[in-house]
């Protein structure tokens, strides 16, 4: 024991050498200072925070889960079903991953509640409201493109009218019907564009704007509250 931690001390002093790693987490983390908490009404300004780590959340069971999926209509149910029923733990993942979407969105909007009714929106904030406001759009997307992936009947045609709304919009409504479903009916090239949106081009997307987003917060700081 003594000897691993030692060998770990050497690989973090070298990569810290490098790359100064350690001092920035101490900056970021572990010397962070926020705004006194005089009530419960403070605690509060955790909703982002917490938001971060239902993301991170999102990804990692994610991420287990798609080793496991078939993105094609022939397999997408059967391969949810064995996961269900044959991997191992697969239906605690697949349920703690699709409650977690809905906390995850819960989470985002009652964070912009608390924003906007406390005023924290305000100068010098304001690109804070507005990624924080993209990035809800975001999640909502996220959301709806995972709807499909379980290719069940209610996914199908939930998704089936979520992708016929655009279609009001007045002469390009077709357009983005069509652009959405990737041809005139739910299918194959649907659930492509669903699955790739939904675990590789939104993802990196949302990581982006929340490094921009928490970048602003440390040079704005947080607000204080009323």
């Amino acid at each position: 024991m003594a000897k691993a931690k030692a060998w770990l001390s050497s690989v973090t002093d070298w990569i810290d050498e490098r790359t100064g790693i350690m001092g920035l987490i101490h900056k970021e983390v572990t010397t962070k200072l926020v705004p006194q908490h005089r009530s419960w009404r403070d605690y509060t300004n955790c909703f982002g925070g917490v938001s971060l780590v239902f993301f991170i959340f999102q990804i990692v069971t994610g991420l287990i889960l798609m080793v496991n999926y078939v993105a094609h209509p022939d397999f997408a149910f059967e391969s949810v079903h064995r996961i269900d029923n044959s991997v191992s733990y697969g239906w605690l993942l697949r349920r703690m991953h699709a409650i977690g979407s809905n906390f995850f969105l819960l989470l985002v909007f009652v964070h912009m509640l608390k924003v906007f009714f406390t005023g924290a929106y305000k100068s010098p904030r304001e690109l804070h409201w507005v990624s924080g406001a993209v990035l809800f759009l975001m999640v909502m997307v996220m959301c709806f493109s995972g709807y499909l992936l379980p290719w069940s009947q209610l996914s199908y045609w939930a998704s089936t009218v979520g992708t016929a709304m655009p279609g009001s919009v007045p002469v390009v409504g077709d357009l983005m019907v069509e652009f959405a479903r990737g041809g005139p009916g739910i299918g194959l090239p649907t659930l492509s564009r669903f699955f790739a949106v939904h675990v590789c081009l939104l993802p990196a997307i949302m990581v982006g704007f929340m490094v921009a987003h928490f970048v602003m917060i440390r040079k704005t700081g947080i607000a204080e509250p009323l």
